[in-house]
């Protein structure tokens, strides 16, 4: 899938900073849903939340009930910089 991303539609753009503490704070992981017992994997919604709480939103079903859901494109940004500032370490450590 795609997502608009253009830069003429976004404003106060700013990077994200101490990426690599907070892609420590999340975590990775197997489950099985309830609904059908299908195993899947992916991160929980509320532990996505502390961190990156714009990447996460409360939505309801046809029954009323709420439940979070996570924009996991949204999750990248953290991924990018975390792995840039690894490999500026990275670089710094093989200059010595």
């Amino acid at each position: 899938t795609t997502v608009a991303s253009d830069e003429n539609l976004k404003k106060d753009i700013t990077t994200v900073t101490d990426a690599i503490t907070k892609a420590e704070a999340l975590k990775g992981v197997t489950f099985t849903w309830k609904k059908d017992d299908r195993k899947s994997a992916g991160v929980i919604a509320q532990d996505v939340e502390k961190v990156l709480p714009e990447a996460v939103r409360t939505i309801s079903n046809f029954d009323g009930d709420e439940f979070k859901a996570v924009n996991y494109g949204a999750l990248t940004s953290i991924l990018i910089e975390a792995v840039k500032e690894l490999s500026a370490k990275v670089k710094a450590l093989e200059a010595k």
